[in-house]
């Protein structure tokens, strides 16, 4: 049952992985336009894009400071947008009636002040941005620190994840002979594919609700 769960994810991600080499081999595509498509998958398959970015640049398609911004960039874009959504969703008439008032200045306060770390904590911990970020635009918490955080937090991420792609493909490609552009992209494909698993795992070791009679 698990690996009917996790198997159809990862190899859909392999997929668009393999697409992007067979559609933008070296020197054949415009760097520009492979770091507006790197853009554009970032907010479809964030994971999928880093994946790209990292095998892309590694096979010499694009360069590492152009990849990095492309999916950085796209990343921090669609962050800002979850914050967009959340200031769109104070037009709903029953919203604004239920939740603007006195609480959510209360809570706006309680959110500004704890602010780097819920916006970082929400980086890191899957599930947490659309909650977080959209709560950030509904109570109007500061857009300029708010972006700040959130541009130092898609930084670090993103960065991060390059380095480990790279150090532990590099280790993959020289024990098991893998291409290299494959083998830095397959830690964030295995990632990607391991949070979702261990959430199945998880739901899976939890005990039945009890039924009342």
């Amino acid at each position: 049952m698990l690996s009917e769960v996790a198997t159809p994810a990862l190899m859909a991600d392999w997929q668009a992985v393999i697409t992007w080499f067979h559609g933008a081999p070296s020197g054949m595509a415009d760097p520009w336009v492979i770091a507006l498509a790197l853009v554009l998958t970032t907010l479809l398959l964030e994971d999928v894009a880093i994946a790209a970015g990292v095998a892309l640049a590694t096979q010499g398609t694009i360069s590492w400071g152009l990849s990095l911004a492309a999916v950085g960039g796209g990343i921090a874009g669609g962050d800002l947008g979850l914050y967009a959504l959340g200031i769109g969703a104070t037009r709903v008439p029953w919203l604004r009636r239920r939740y603007i008032g006195e609480r959510s200045a209360w809570a706006r306060g309680q959110v500004t002040r704890r602010l780097p770390s819920a916006v970082l904590l929400a980086r890191v911990i899957p599930g947490m941005r659309l909650v977080t970020y959209t709560a950030c635009g509904f109570l109007r918490v500061p857009f300029a620190p708010f972006s700040a955080w959130v541009l130092l937090a898609v930084t670090l991420w993103t960065g991060a994840l390059y380095g480990l792609s790279v150090a532990i493909g590099a280790a993959l490609a020289q024990q098991l002979g893998l291409p290299l552009p494959v083998a830095v992209a397959l830690p964030i494909l295995v990632l990607a594919a391991a949070v979702p698993l261990w959430r199945f795992i998880h739901q899976r070791g939890r005990p039945p609700a009890s039924t009342s009679t």
